[in-house]
């Protein structure tokens, strides 16, 4: 169950978006504790509207691409990871999520799991934990995931050079030599 309901999100953002009042007025006469959360309400509205704001009942169950694509927006576009689930329309807990188990464990570890409680044995047995070993589609993946990051790093150095360059060449000189 949400904290908030459906029905409170849509007056809460509407409020706002009538304009006129900030987002810590507004979290004060609705009791909200800190804005943070809010914004991204605000911000799932603009983008997607005032009905994307409605709380869904329904599990959806994402394909390993788009979860790669997703972690890959993160990290080529400079945008945060609420800015990420605002423009793909999904949980920013979701993205969070996601980008750390790319983080720690790769490609493979967005992969889909079985469902649903194990079957009954007659004995129990611990089984070790096992990290998943990538297919080779997977290693593929994780290498453009990679590369891509690399790439865009190397573009904002490029670009952070090219600004410096062209602001040492336009100021003035420190020393005159006589």
């Amino acid at each position: 169950m949400t904290k908030y309901s459906s029905e409170f999100k849509v007056r809460f953002v509407s409020k706002y978006l009538e304009g006129g009042i900030s987002y810590n007025d507004l979290c004060t006469e609705f009791g909200i504790p800190h804005a943070g959360f809010v914004k991204t309400w605000v911000n799932q509205a603009r983008a997607h509207g005032i009905d994307s704001l409605k709380v869904k009942h329904t599990r959806t169950d994402y394909s390993q691409t788009f979860k790669i694509s997703v972690v890959e927006y993160v990290r080529t576009h400079q945008v945060s990871r609420a800015q990420t689930a605002t423009h793909f329309g999904i949980s920013p807990s979701q993205v969070n999520s996601w980008y750390r188990i790319v983080r720690d464990q790769g490609v493979a570890g967005l992969r889909s799991k079985r469902k649903g409680r194990p079957a009954m044995g007659k004995h129990k047995k611990i089984k070790p934990i096992k990290k998943l070993e990538p297919t080779q589609e997977e290693k593929y993946q994780q290498e453009i995931l990679e590369l891509k990051s690399k790439l865009h790093e190397a573009e904002l150095d490029r670009d952070i050079l090219k600004a410096l360059a062209t602001l040492t060449k336009n100021s003035p000189k420190h020393f005159q030599q006589k």
